[in-house]
């Protein structure tokens, strides 16, 4: 399944009119922010008052529209850029932290496991071997597997 058809069809020309449209309304507004910044600086010294000041009060918002309009226009490319930029840098981050991990995983899997079972099982808790670490009975005078005297 190629890109085209996860994608509203609609989607391509959305797009594309919002390339067109977001830069054309940011440079107008723009332009209309420099005329009348330019038009207030420049009153500075003289006895009039600024004539095209208020092309900034259209300037600013036309700006802020342009560059949004904008922004939804390039975020499905920016986003794709960023996660191949990233995803490559987490995969090896999530396989080198498996591997430096992995023991400790299965030792605290294992001792979870044994827990699990100790504490479930209804038998009288085994007596451990101090040479061979098996489980005996609890009343067992050695050890079943090596021979070893079990601890009183």
């Amino acid at each position: 399944m190629n890109e085209e058809d996860r994608i509203d069809p609609r989607h391509t020309t959305t797009r594309t009119a919002l390339r067109i449209l977001g830069p054309t309304v940011a440079g107008i507004g723009l332009l209309f922010t420099v005329i009348g910044f330019g038009s207030f600086f420049s009153s500075f010294g003289t006895f009039e008052p600024p004539r095209y000041f208020w092309c900034a009060f259209i300037g600013l918002p036309l700006l802020v529209l342009g560059l949004a309009l904008t922004h939804f226009a390039f975020l499905g490319s920016f986003a794709r850029y960023v996660s191949g930029e990233a995803a490559p840098v987490m995969k090896d981050t999530f396989n080198y932290m498996a591997e430096g991990t992995k023991g400790g995983v299965r030792t605290t899997a294992q001792a979870l496991g044994e827990g699990l079972a100790e504490g479930l099982s209804t038998t009288k808790p085994k007596a451990i071997c101090p040479r061979c670490n098996l489980a005996n009975d609890p009343d067992a005078k050695f050890c079943k597997n090596c021979g070893t005297a079990m601890a009183s």
